[in-house]
């Protein structure tokens, strides 16, 4: 049986107000691509899809489309779990259509999927949280678990109990095969050991949500998302195959990537790594002066990337350098920072001197405080109010 592994594709992400809806449609027209080559059986989701549990219109429509597209008229299996950015009942308002193109969308653990024809393929059976899937006389058992947490499993967690319990639920699930077909596993969790992303913390809830990969049965292949970054943890057949495309900095670190995996019963596992074009990078730059700046953004204004700029400088910057600056539509921040000189200030006494006086005199001294009569005139103002 062989399987696309994909997740986190967090459609509707915004980066500091920015749309990303075109590198988000830039990916899913090679994922296209890439499901036509590669002709699997099965399109396992593993949560995420979208960034929030109210995404935008566009991020709905684009997903609708991707799955309606990516079944064939039905011929591929797509299963869909939500994590923890969607909404599972918003995710799953097609499933009535869904299901006559092949298209199970879970929406909570434990979930009981009916038996029956979904597409062109069939469901012979089912458990909580099961499917005994066959497509073309080829069989797979696949377990979904859709993010857990305390909410979803309606239970309370302390010490180590969650990554015990996790370990439980998953290995209630698998013994339910008892047939000799493959077994898959499909989750969104975090397991200890895995990088930090970014957008998710390595650590949730103090590492009381985290997972121990010891506490993972042994099956054919286990499908994660929740992770950025692509990873392995190769004595569980374990995978993360990450985001499609960078959200923070720190992920150009490594590539991106979607999995391909054959399995069949009784045999290892085979599996084939697909690397993704990084659409548009996201990218920090440091200068050292305001007019340095300005020759930065004139310097990236035709390059494909998103910039957050640093200007470490003795003064502010002037409106007009920033508007100067932001002609660079790709610049989606500008982060300055004043490089203060040390500066011996004469000493005031608020009994013997008056403190209008006072602050006239700290402007004088203090070189970087720009239209000093205006904002002496703001000061003087303030301090009638409070008489």
């Amino acid at each position: 049986m062989k399987i696309l592994h994909t997740s986190d594709w967090h459609l509707g992400k915004k980066i500091e107000g920015h749309g990303r809806i075109e590198e988000h449609e830039k990916f899913i027209e090679i994922l296209e691509k890439i499901n036509d080559n590669e002709n699997p059986d099965i399109i396992l989701i593993a949560g995420d899809i979208f960034d929030s549990v109210n995404p935008p219109a566009e991020a709905e429509q684009l997903f609708f489309k991707t799955i309606k597209n990516l079944s064939k008229n039905g011929n591929r299996a797509i299963i869909i779990i939500p994590g923890n950015h969607d909404n599972p009942k918003r995710l799953s308002a097609g499933n009535p259509l869904a299901k006559e193109l092949g298209i199970i969308i879970y929406t909570k653990p434990f979930e009981i999927i009916p038996p029956g024809k979904y597409g062109n393929f069939f469901i012979e059976d089912s458990c909580e949280g099961g499917i005994f899937i066959n497509i073309n006389n080829k069989k797979l058992y696949l377990y979904s678990l859709p993010y857990p947490n305390e909410t979803t499993l309606n239970e309370t967690f302390e010490n180590n109990n969650f990554t015990k319990r996790i370990g439980e639920i998953l290995q209630t699930g698998v013994d339910y095969n008892k047939e000799n077909i493959p077994t898959v596993i499909m989750s969104h969790i975090f397991l200890i050991g895995s990088s930090e992303s970014g957008e998710e913390k390595t650590i949730e809830l103090g590492g009381a949500m985290a997972v121990n990969p010891k506490d993972l049965p042994d099956v054919n292949y286990i499908a994660l998302g929740h992770v950025h970054k692509p990873m392995a943890f190769k004595n569980k057949n374990a995978y993360y195959c990450g985001s499609p495309i960078e959200f923070r900095s720190t992920e150009a670190k490594h590539q991106k990537k979607i999995l391909l995996v054959d399995v069949e019963f009784n045999k290892e596992s085979i599996i084939k790594e697909i690397q993704l074009e990084n659409y548009k990078p996201i990218k920090e730059y440091t200068v050292y002066s305001c007019e340095e700046a300005i020759e930065k953004s004139e310097e990236l204004k035709n390059v494909n990337q998103w910039v957050y700029l640093k200007i470490i400088d003795n003064r502010y910057l002037k409106n007009s350098e920033v508007r100067k600056i932001k002609e660079n539509k790709n610049i989606v921040e500008i982060i300055p920072i004043i490089n203060c000189k040390h500066t011996s200030y004469k000493s005031f006494s608020l009994e013997s001197d008056n403190i209008k006086d006072i602050f006239i005199e700290f402007c004088k001294q203090e070189e970087s405080v720009q239209s000093q009569n205006e904002l002496i005139e703001l000061f003087s103002k303030l301090i009638e109010e409070e008489s």
